[in-house]
């Protein structure tokens, strides 16, 4: 590129600035002609010709490791951040998540690897937010849901979803399967057990892990384990709870919900007594068949009698 710069040793104006320490060198002959030198504060120099320039640049602690971001000057991505942060710190209180807390720090750093991979250009910044936040909250293994993030955004969940596998395949993020457990005492609550909640919510845990261990939770979002599981809890400890009470704090709909019940009659635990359950080593029951794998079984003995 041309430039006031002049080289000292071929007199030419064709000048470059280098990626690894900002320093301009001459195109044609390679001589440094200026060197970005760290100063304490921004100011005012001069060149050997007379000509006055501006010395130094805030440069934050993430610094020149991360390199220049298409598109983006140092100045401006550090208003980038700083509004991500903001949002960051927003969301994070809607959901009761402490300011101070270590998980906004973890938030930002996974914004700005979002950043630099340029996957925030041409996407909502609150939706890569709160993705970034998600992907924390999942790997602390906490009780939030991206339906919380649908509530608080106002937004649709399979948007906010979307954005949020891409983001996790382009960071190349494995993340923890979801243990249904997080979400009981959560679900426990709003249901309204009384004294007896911590007792429901053992049950409901018990039968969240028994589920796990019959192939109930293999491909299965973690809300309907819930549901189910808390739904035969209240009825073991004398609660009257329908369908449409579950549903409507488990956030599922009913059909999904009597899928999950039809299939836990079919295991070995359903068909317990309530003395028998709170006695019996469930690791003593033998383990069911997939439920898809007994649907097979069962469209094929039919198509078989029907012959």
């Amino acid at each position: 590129m041309s430039s006031s710069h002049k080289c000292g040793n071929c007199g030419s104006t064709q000048t470059r600035e280098t990626e690894e320490d900002y320093a301009i060198v001459c195109a044609e002959c390679g001589l440094v002609i200026e060197e970005a030198f760290l100063v304490e504060d921004v100011g005012i120099a001069q060149r050997s010709d007379g000509s006055h320039y501006r010395q130094g640049q805030y440069v934050d602690e993430s610094g020149p490791r991360f390199g220049r971001i298409p598109g983006c000057s140092r100045d401006s991505r550090q208003v980038t951040l700083d509004k991500a942060r903001t949002n960051i710190i927003r969301v994070a209180g809607d959901l009761k998540i402490p300011s101070n807390s270590n998980i906004i720090d973890l938030t930002l750093e996974t914004y700005k690897l979002a950043l630099l991979n340029g996957f925030v250009k041409g996407r909502p910044s609150d939706h890569v937010t709160a993705a970034c936040l998600y992907i924390i909250l999942r790997q602390e293994r906490t009780h939030h849901m991206l339906l919380d993030f649908s509530d608080v955004l106002r937004t649709n969940v399979y948007t906010l979803g979307h954005t949020f596998l891409r983001l996790c395949q382009c960071l190349n993020i494995q993340l923890p399967v979801i243990d249904p457990s997080l979400y009981i005492p959560r679900f426990a609550m709003l249901l309204e057990f009384e004294n007896k909640t911590q007792a429901v919510i053992k049950t409901a845990e018990r039968l969240v892990q028994r589920m796990n261990r019959d192939w109930m939770s293999t491909g299965r979002r973690p809300s309907g384990l819930c549901g189910a599981a808390l739904l035969v809890a209240a009825k073991l400890h004398d609660f009257h709870r329908t369908l449409r009470d579950v549903v409507r704090v488990v956030r599922i709909c009913d059909v999904t919900l009597r899928k999950r019940l039809r299939e836990f009659e079919k295991t070995a635990v359903a068909d317990l007594t309530p003395a028998e359950f709170e006695a019996i080593d469930f690791n003593d029951l033998e383990e069911c068949d997939p439920p898809a794998f007994t649907r097979l079984r069962e469209r094929e003995a039919a198509a078989a009698a029907a012959a």
